[in-house]
C-alpha cells in the first residue's frame, strides 16, 4: 500500500512539472490558440491511437507494473526532445510522441491500485488523493521556479521523476496476466467491449462530461495570461484546483459507496458546468483562480466515477485495458474535441463562448449518465501477484 501512495505522489509531481504550462510553453514557442488547440487535438489522436496498445501489452503482454515502466520512460525521452530548439514541425512530433506515452501512465497506475486495495470503493479515492497532494505542492513550487528561470528545468526534472517511477513500479503487485477467448483484430480492448455491454453508453456520458474539463485545463491558462497573469497564476490556478481535489477525492470516494456512483457521475458534471458558468462571468484572475475550487470538486467526483465504474463492469484480469478505455474517452476523444473546437471557438469568439458551450454539454453529460451509471459499486477480487 505504501508503494501504490508514493506512485500516485510521483505521478501528481510528474503531472504539475509540464502539463499545466504546456499552452504557455507552446504559446512561447510561436503557436496561436487555434494553433495550440490543433497540437492538443493530434496528441489526443495519438492517445487514442496507442491507448488500446497499452491495454493489450498491460493486460496479456507484459503485465501492468512493466508496462507502466515503459511508457513512463518514453514520455520522459519524447518531452526531452520536444524542449529543445527544433523546428515546428519536430516539436509537433515530439509533443504528439509524448503524448502517446505518457497517456499510458494514469490508466496503468489506476490499473494497479484498483486490483491491489481490498475495498476499492473506499479506498481508491483516498490513493488517488496523494496524487492531487503530490500535484499541488509541486505546482507552488513549481510556479516560483519557472517564473525566475523560464522553463528549461522542465525535461530534467520529468526525467528525474519517470526514472522514480520506473524503478517504484518494479516492485508492485499484479494480477497474473488475462488470456483472451477470442484471438481477433483489436485484442483486449475488443474483448472488453465485447465483454461487457453496458460499456458504450457509459463511455458515451463521460466523454460529453468531459470536453468542458479539457477546455478548461488547455485554454484557461490563456485566458488568466490574457487578463495580465503570468506563469505564477497559471500555477496558482491549477495548485487551487488540486488542493481542492485532495479533501474531494477521499470524499468522493465515500460518497461512491453511499450515494452510488450514477448519482456521483451526475452531481459531478453538474459542478463542473458550475465552474464553467463562472469562467465566462467573471473577468479578473484573482477570481478565476478562486473558482478553480469549484473545479477541482467537480473533477474528482467524476474521476471517481469513472474508474469505479469500470472496476465495477469489469474483472480485474482486465483492468489494464478498462481502465485505458476510460482515458481513451476522457484524455483522448473528449479532449480532442475541446481542443480541435475549442481552439476555433476561442479564436473567433472567445472564452466566453467557449466555456458557455461547454457548460451546456456537461448539463447534457449528467442527464446521460444517470441513465448509464451503474448505480452501485460492486467489489470484485481476484489473486494478486508479487511484482
Amino acid at each position: 500500500m505504501r508503494r501504490i501512495r508514493l506512485l500516485f505522489v510521483l505521478n501528481g509531481v510528474a503531472v504539475a512539472v509540464f502539463a499545466p504550462f504546456a499552452s504557455v510553453i507552446l504559446a512561447g514557442r510561436g503557436l496561436d490558440a487555434a494553433g495550440i488547440g490543433l497540437l492538443s487535438a493530434l496528441t489526443c489522436v495519438a492517445f487514442v491511437a496507442s491507448i488500446s496498445v497499452w491495454g493489450h501489452l498491460a493486460d496479456v503482454v507484459l503485465g501492468r507494473a512493466r508496462a507502466l515502466r515503459v511508457a513512463i520512460v518514453g514520455a520522459a525521452v519524447m518531452l526531452g526532445v520536444f524542449m529543445l530548439p527544433i523546428p515546428t514541425a519536430l516539436l509537433a512530433a515530439a509533443y504528439v510522441g509524448y503524448a502517446a506515452f505518457n497517456g499510458a501512465v494514469g490508466p496503468l497506475s489506476d490499473a494497479l491500485a484498483v486490483n491491489v486495495l481490498t475495498d476499492p470503493a473506499r479506498q481508491y479515492g483516498t490513493i488517488r488523493a496523494h496524487a492531487s497532494a503530490g500535484f499541488t505542492v509541486a505546482i507552488m513550487v513549481l510556479g516560483l521556479v519557472y517564473a525566475l528561470t523560464g522553463y528549461w528545468p522542465v525535461p530534467f526534472l520529468f526525467l528525474a521523476l519517470a526514472l522514480s517511477i520506473a524503478v517504484l513500479a518494479g516492485g508492485l503487485p499484479d494480477v497474473g496476466r488475462a488470456t483472451l477467448f477470442a484471438h481477433r483484430r483489436g485484442g483486449a480492448m475488443r474483448e472488453v467491449l465485447a465483454l461487457e455491454p453496458a460499456l458504450p453508453p457509459l463511455l458515451a456520458a463521460v466523454g460529453v462530461s468531459y470536453i468542458g474539463v479539457f477546455a478548461g485545463f488547455t485554454f484557461l491558462s490563456l485566458r488568466l495570461v490574457e487578463l495580465g497573469g503570468g506563469a505564477g497564476e497559471v500555477a496558482l490556478s491549477s495548485a487551487v484546483a488540486a488542493a481542492a481535489e485532495i479533501a474531494a477525492m477521499v470524499v468522493a470516494g465515500r460518497l461512491a459507496s453511499r450515494i452510488g456512483l450514477r448519482a456521483l457521475f451526475a452531481i459531478s458534471s453538474l459542478l463542473y458546468a458550475v465552474s464553467l458558468v463562472l469562467w465566462v462571468v467573471l473577468d479578473a484572475p484573482l477570481l478565476i483562480i478562486v473558482s478553480r475550487a469549484v473545479s477541482g470538486a467537480g473533477f474528482s467526483g467524476l474521476w471517481i466515477a469513472g474508474v469505479m465504474a469500470v472496476q465495477t463492469l469489469l474483472p480485474p484480469r482486465f483492468q489494464g485495458s478498462g481502465q485505458a478505455l476510460i482515458s481513451m474517452t476522457t484524455f483522448g476523444v473528449a479532449a480532442f474535441v475541446a481542443n480541435a473546437l475549442g481552439g476555433y471557438v476561442y479564436g473567433i469568439a472567445g472564452a466566453s463562448s467557449l466555456f458557455a458551450a461547454c457548460a451546456v454539454l456537461s448539463l447534457v453529460g449528467a442527464a446521460a449518465g444517470w441513465r448509464t451509471f451503474p448505480a452501485r459499486h460492486v467489489r470484485r477480487t481476484d489473486a494478486v501477484v508479487a511484482g
